[in-house]
C-alpha cells in the first residue's frame, strides 16, 4: 500500500473554491475611509434629506438618545462624603442659565446643540466641537462652543508629513493639532472661483472629536448607515415603483388586443363612421366599432403587490438591526405579542444606552458641563463659603442621564422600583431618575404638598373655603 497523506485541518473559509470566492483584500481603516469617505458622507446626507426611512431612524435615535435634553445633576461632596445640597443647587442654576445660549452664535441652546451633534454623529459618523473662550459679561460665562462639520476637516487635505486626514498626531498617535478650513468646500460663499483656503491649526486641547469608530486604526469616523446605504435606497425605489404602478393600474382599465394576422390598413374616411374616427378607450361604445381581429381586454389592478408589505417589513427589520434601533420605531408596527414587544424594546434600548454613554463621556461631560463649570469657578461665580466646604476631588462629579426606557407595564415597573428601594438596591433619587424626573424638582413639589393647609386637602375638588366665619 502506498503512503496515505493525512488530511490536515484548516479554516475552509480561508481557501478559494468555486463556492467560496476570494474576498477583496482589506486595507487600513484610513486608506479605506480616504477612498470612500466622501461618497459615504454624501450618500448619508442625501438619504437623511430624502429617505423617509433614514429620517425615521435619525428621529428615533435622537429622541431616545438625548430627547428634550440630557439631565445634569451635580454630585459635589464634602470631605466626609456627604452631598453639598446648597452648592449643587447653585451649580445647577448656573449651568441652566448658561445652557440657554451655548454656541458662539448665541442662537442654540444646550438641548439643541446635543440634538444636532447626535444627529450629525449618526449621519456622517463624526463631528468636531471647538472650545471658544470669549469676553464675558455679568450675564454670560466666557465660554461657548463652536460646532464644526466633518467637511471642514477634509480627508485629503495635505498640510505636512505629520498631518493625516486633517489631524496632526505625535509619534504615539495622540492628536496634537486639528487643521480646519475656514469654510466647507461646498459652501455657497462665492460666485465663480472659491478663494484660497487658509488652514487654521487648532490645538487638540481645544477640540472635541466625537466619532463613530469601527476599526482600531481609524483616524476619522464612519457613518452609521455605511452597511445599509444601498438597502435603504433600494427600499425607497421599490416603494416608488409600486406607487407608480398603482397609479398606472388605476388609470388604465382596458386595452384593445389585435390578432397576429390583423390588417392594420386604415379604412378610407368615407367607410368610417364619425364614432370610429373619434374612438376613445374611455367610451364603452367603442365595442360597437371594433374591427375584425380586435378584442377588448379589461384589466384588474394588481398593484400594490400583496406581498409588498411583508417584503418591505423584512427589509426594514434588517435595516433597523444595522442602525441600532427597533423595527417598530421606524415602521410604527405595534401588532405583536407583549413578550415580543418587550424583548425588542429592551434590546433596542441596550444599543441606545451604549451610544448614549459614549456621547456623554466623549462630548457632553467634557464640553457641556466640566468646561463651563471650570470657567464659572475661575470667574468667581460660585459662593466661596460653599466652595471651601467641598472636597476638591469631587468638584467635577456629575450624574448625566438622558431618556430612559418607557414602561410597557407601569404597575409592574413601579413594584420593581419599590422592591429595589426597600432592599437597598437603588436610592429614592435613583428611582426618580429612572422615571425621567428630576429629584430636586420632585422633592420641592413634595415639600410644597406637605405645607398645604389641611383644609385645602379635605375640601372637594373645585370648592373654595368659606372665609365668612373667619371675618366675623
Amino acid at each position: 500500500m502506498g503512503k496515505v497523506t493525512p488530511i490536515k485541518a484548516r479554516y475552509d473559509a480561508g481557501f478559494y473554491s468555486e463556492y467560496n470566492p476570494t474576498p477583496p483584500a482589506a486595507q487600513s481603516a484610513d486608506a479605506e475611509i480616504n477612498a470612500a469617505g466622501n461618497n459615504l458622507r454624501n450618500w448619508a446626507r442625501y438619504l437623511a434629506k430624502n429617505s423617509s426611512i433614514i429620517k425615521a431612524v435619525l428621529d428615533a435615535r435622537v429622541a431616545k438618545g438625548v430627547g428634550r435634553g440630557l439631565r445634569y445633576e451635580p454630585m459635589v461632596r464634602n470631605r466626609k462624603g456627604e452631598l453639598l445640597t446648597k452648592l449643587n443647587d447653585e451649580i445647577r442654576r448656573l449651568h441652566d442659565g448658561w445652557s440657554k445660549k451655548v454656541d458662539v452664535t448665541g442662537e442654540l441652546s444646550r438641548a439643541e446643540v446635543e440634538a444636532l451633534t447626535w444627529r450629525d454623529w449618526d449621519t456622517v459618523g463624526e463631528i468636531f466641537a471647538r472650545r471658544v473662550y470669549r469676553g464675558r459679561d455679568r450675564m454670560r460665562l466666557g465660554y461657548q462652543l463652536q460646532l464644526i462639520k466633518s467637511e471642514m476637516v477634509p480627508y485629503g487635505s495635505y498640510v505636512g508629513d505629520d498631518v493625516r486626514m486633517g489631524i496632526e498626531r505625535d509619534d504615539w498617535g495622540a492628536p496634537v493639532r486639528y487643521w480646519v478650513a475656514p469654510y466647507s468646500q461646498t459652501s455657497y460663499l462665492w460666485n465663480w472661483i472659491p478663494p484660497q483656503q487658509n488652514w487654521e491649526a487648532i490645538a487638540a486641547d481645544d477640540v472635541c472629536h466625537l466619532r463613530r469608530q469601527e476599526e482600531l486604526d481609524a483616524t476619522r469616523g464612519v457613518t452609521l448607515f455605511h452597511a445599509v446605504i444601498f438597502r435603504a435606497s433600494d427600499i425607497a425605489e421599490f416603494q416608488q415603483s409600486h406607487r407608480r404602478a398603482a397609479r398606472a393600474s388605476a388609470n388604465l382599465f382596458a386595452s384593445i388586443n389585435r390578432e397576429i394576422g390583423y390588417d392594420n390598413t386604415p379604412l378610407p374616411p368615407e367607410e368610417m363612421g364619425e364614432a370610429q374616427q373619434q374612438l376613445n378607450l374611455l367610451d364603452l361604445q367603442m365595442i360597437d366599432y371594433l374591427r375584425e381581429g380586435e378584442s377588448v381586454n379589461f384589466h384588474t389592478p394588481q398593484h400594490p403587490n400583496q406581498n409588498a408589505v411583508d417584503f418591505v417589513n423584512q427589509e426594514l427589520r434588517q435595516l433597523a438591526a444595522a442602525c441600532r434601533v427597533a423595527f417598530s420605531w421606524i415602521a410604527y408596527v405595534f401588532d405583536r405579542a407583549y413578550a415580543a414587544q418587550r424583548t425588542e424594546l429592551v434590546h433596542a434600548w441596550e444599543m441606545i444606552y451604549q451610544d448614549q454613554a459614549k456621547f456623554i463621556n466623549d462630548f457632553a461631560k467634557p464640553c457641556l458641563y466640566e468646561e463651563p463649570l471650570r470657567m464659572a469657578m475661575l470667574e468667581g461665580r460660585l459662593s466661596s463659603r460653599l466652595m471651601r466646604q467641598a472636597d476638591p476631588a469631587t468638584l467635577m462629579d456629575v450624574r448625566i442621564e438622558g431618556p430612559v426606557m418607557p414602561s410597557i407595564d407601569p404597575l409592574a415597573d413601579r413594584k420593581t422600583a419599590e422592591l429595589d428601594q426597600n432592599m437597598g438596591w437603588d436610592s429614592r433619587h435613583g428611582i426618580i431618575r429612572r422615571f425621567s424626573r428630576e429629584p430636586g424638582q420632585v422633592d420641592g413639589e413634595r415639600d410644597q404638598d406637605d405645607f398645604e393647609p389641611a383644609v385645602q386637602q379635605s375640601l372637594p375638588f373645585g370648592q373654595q373655603p368659606d372665609n365668612e366665619d373667619e371675618t366675623e
